[in-house]
């Protein structure tokens, strides 16, 4: 088992998937008694998506449902209109713990999980369709917005992952490293990833790819595609690696042990930790190498690994855009070209009633608060 980080709430997961059930099943043995403050009463309190009727198998604990309703406000870069929780059923819990009783706590659950795929604005000239979370027949995708693991407030987290039974070519993302696709010795079929430093929510993103990878010094970069295209591929890897060069040269190392190019089955535009999820037509797109996508693995600094304080306004868009957009105008000398255009589409989008400061933006919805 990885040891918890201090201050962070370590789960440690066992996951089986059933996408043509739409469900899931889940072992978690969480290490939480040093990083979450208990309520007066010593117990623990976390939300779960509803239905999935979780129980303690851990000897010196008890669990408890919370009655009435439960209202909880996920936030994250990736967490629009559309993926808030308010769109999702949840369960309040408390776990007592009794005299003797120690970490890690295994809780086990499972149920379904579907929410299907809802459009932004029809105005806004970049909507994409959304869902908190959603398991299928085409992929899986799961992150803080679905609430899918054990959630206590806003606590940051680390895990390790492991995927029971998914059949080839079926594969998983999440953050961190891979550090196992195979077969144990019963011939179950296992994918493991581990995250060893604090993050915000657990992705677990899965489907039917064709996998292509190399190292960028030492970051694992992959391609994964759901059609066979080694052409395209490559021109994604290549880029990464390009890319990686460049950002480093600028900030910190790549904070990640791998950085994956992931293509969904709806048209997404996502940047997480350690991988970004694009649809089947923007990854096809020429000029997204040079404009989106860098643009989503700079997230990787900007918003995934030095994290936005929402309540005074996500600023890491801003600065993702300026290194990466902007960076690229000034180099093909059209950086002037490029501020004043913003500043055009700003005059042209927003009205008076429609303007407000940064410390209230969270995340772009319309072509005003884009």
């Amino acid at each position: 088992m990885t040891p918890a980080v201090a201050g962070t709430v370590h789960h440690e997961l066992t996951v089986r998937l059933d996408p043509a059930a739409k469900s899931i099943t889940v072992s978690d043995r969480l290490t939480l008694r040093e990083s979450v403050t208990p309520d007066g009463d010593g117990a623990y309190r976390f939300v779960l998506h509803a239905g999935l009727d979780p129980v303690v198998s851990s000897e010196g604990w008890r669990l408890e449902r919370v009655e009435g309703a439960v209202e909880v406000e996920f936030l994250g870069i990736n967490a629009t209109t559309a993926t808030m929780s308010e769109s999702v059923p949840l369960e309040a819990y408390r776990l007592l713990p009794a005299e003797g009783a120690g970490d890690p706590v295994e809780l086990n659950y499972g149920g379904v999980i579907h929410h299907p795929l809802r459009r932004q604005g029809e105005e806004y000239q970049r909507s994409f369709s959304e869902t908190p979370g959603i398991i299928d027949e085409r992929g899986v995708f799961l992150s803080g917005t679905s609430f899918w693991v054990p959630t206590f407030g806003e606590q940051m987290v680390d895990f390790d992952l492991q995927v029971h039974e998914l059949v080839p070519p079926w594969g998983v993302v999440s953050q961190g490293t891979r550090t196992l696709e195979g077969a144990s010795d019963g011939g179950d079929s296992i994918i493991r990833w581990r995250l060893d430093v604090p993050t915000e929510e657990i992705y677990l993103v899965a489907g039917p790819w064709h996998e292509y990878g190399r190292t960028a010094g030492d970051v694992e970069i992959l391609a994964l595609l759901r059609s066979e295209e080694p052409a395209l591929a490559q021109r994604y890897l290549d880029a990464t690696a390009r890319y990686l060069k460049l950002y480093e040269g600028m900030l910190s190392p790549f904070p990640y042990g791998s950085f994956a190019l992931v293509e969904n089955f709806w048209e997404t535009g996502y940047g997480m930790p350690g991988f970004t999820l694009l649809g089947p037509q923007v990854i096809r797109f020429p000029w997204i190498l040079t404009s989106s996508y860098p643009h989503e693995l700079l997230h990787n600094w900007w918003g995934n690994s030095v994290y936005v304080d929402f309540p005074t306004g996500n600023w890491c868009e801003g600065l993702t855009a300026y290194m990466a957009d902007h960076l690229f105008a000034e180099q093909r000398s059209e950086g002037a070209t490029y501020r004043r255009s913003t500043l055009k589409k700003f005059t042209d989008m927003v009205s008076g009633g429609e303007d407000f400061p940064l410390s209230e933006f969270g995340s772009r919805h319309s072509a005003a608060s884009e």
